[in-house]
């Protein structure tokens, strides 16, 4: 075991025996990190964001007593309000982390599991066609899936049935409850209809697969239409605008304008050697959240 690795087991062990009853009381969290497909236990996840702030809490005191002991002149009660304050807003800070980061995992599974599930469904179908059992089919999904997000649901409920001994409608419930993505869940659920009436697994995967290919079709075309406003904005924000702007301040510095004091040279240095790259790192961001994520 790395030393990283023993240290987080020490702090976890450490803040889940001093706040390990009061972590078990704070659930606002506790749908959203299921299905965040963190593995920490919540209880244990929830013990590490009360000691972390309570630590954070403590060491900002101390911080922030000695800076203002050694830099400013305060009264006692400037000098309690002053530390005081700043204590609390790290607190603040460490715990708003903590709750968003389970936000922002689970957005980017059920991103990585919407947009690739139509490959692993359509893997699905083929291996029903032979009559494999679903127990046998998300087995081969674990062994040969990709994704992250998908495999460690297919993991989950092979281990609900060969650890646990959970029935399979029982494992897929399970998987349900912890999944982000609602495409996904509606995919279970299909199944799970289909083990309780009909037993048909070819049938609703290969209807299943040929709904999640409309519906791929469909967000490829947002996509593209999204893609071709953007170009537009592109050409007019970073190819025309910037000509524009040098023209016009080439125009005012030969009638001898001087805008907000700063003379043309260092206008046109800020423009190209800031205002370019600035707007171009904006696109990137926006052109990367607005590309599908797969792979």
């Amino acid at each position: 075991m790395s030393e990283t690795s023993q240290e987080e087991s020490f702090l976890t062990v450490v803040s889940y025996r001093l706040f390990g009853k009061a972590a078990s009381r704070f659930t606002f969290l506790k749908q959203v990190y299921e299905q965040s497909g963190i593995s920490r236990l919540y209880e244990s996840y929830m013990a590490l964001m009360l000691f972390s702030s309570v630590v954070t809490f403590v060491t900002a005191t101390v911080i922030g007593a000695l800076v203002h002991s050694f830099l400013f002149s305060l009264a006692v009660t400037q000098f309690v309000a002053a530390v005081l304050v700043l204590s609390i807003v790290a607190s603040i800070i460490v715990i708003a982390m903590f709750v968003a980061y389970p936000l922002y995992h689970g957005r980017q599974n059920r991103a990585e599991i919407d947009s690739n599930l139509v490959y692993t469904a359509g893997y699905m179908g083929v291996l029903s066609v032979g009559g494999i059992s679903v127990e046998r089919i998300f087995d081969r999904v674990v062994q040969v899936e990709r994704h992250p997000a998908i495999r460690d649901l297919a993991k989950r409920l092979m281990t609900d049935v060969k650890v646990f001994g959970l029935d399979v409608v029982s494992s897929l419930n399970d998987v349900i409850k912890h999944s982000p993505s609602e495409v996904f869940s509606k995919l279970l659920v299909s199944i799970i209809n289909t083990l309780k009436t009909s037993g048909d697994l070819k049938g609703i995967l290969a209807f299943e697969t040929e709904r999640l290919l409309s519906m791929k079709r469909e967000q490829l075309k947002k996509t593209l239409n999204a893609l071709l406003g953007l170009g537009e904005i592109y050409i007019a924000g970073v190819v025309m605008g910037p000509v524009t702007f040098i023209i016009m301040i080439t125009v005012l510095s030969v009638m001898g304008n001087v805008a907000f004091g700063i003379s043309p040279i260092m206008q046109l240095n800020l423009l190209v050697f800031l205002g370019i790259p600035m707007i171009c790192l904006v696109f990137i961001v926006i052109l990367n959240s607005a590309l599908p994520q797969e792979e």
